[in-house]
């Protein structure tokens, strides 16, 4: 399982739940469109920590 693959899962169930309980109104898709659930989740779906704090984990770029 790709680490991207786990944070777009993540997005998408997080975007799900809040429009569930009311937080937001819209489509989950158009808010995955415009990265909405960065607002709500910036550092994405977790800090990746190892020896170096800012670890790129899958980011080497």
């Amino acid at each position: 399982v790709k680490w991207t693959d786990m944070h777009r899962l993540a997005d998408r169930v997080h975007l799900e739940e809040l429009v569930k309980i009311g937080i937001l109104r819209g489509n989950v898709e158009e808010m995955l469109k415009v990265h909405l659930g960065a607002v709500f989740m910036p550092h994405g779906l977790g800090h990746l920590l190892a020896i170096d704090v800012h670890d790129v984990g899958g980011y080497p770029d």
